[in-house]
């Protein structure tokens, strides 16, 4: 019987988590239209949270939604 190979997954730093707070925070710190504020609260609500479990895929799916937040709302 054969070993199962264990997949190595990067693991989540503090810093991702950081950089998604501090996202938060800058959003709600910005100027600019009452669209805009409503348009970042709910973009807000939707940053993702990572676990264990994530894979390599939503990972890269998060930091991707992460990158658009952070191009709206600064």
């Amino acid at each position: 019987m054969r070993a199962r190979a264990k997949l190595k997954r990067p693991p989540i730093g503090r810093g991702l988590m950081l950089g998604a707070v501090m996202l938060s925070a800058s959003c709600a710190m910005q100027g600019g239209s009452e669209t805009e504020r409503s348009i970042c609260r709910e973009l807000r609500a939707d940053l993702p949270s990572y676990s264990r479990q994530d894979t390599a895929q939503t990972l890269e799916e998060g930091a991707r939604f992460q990158l658009v937040f952070a191009g709206v709302c600064g």
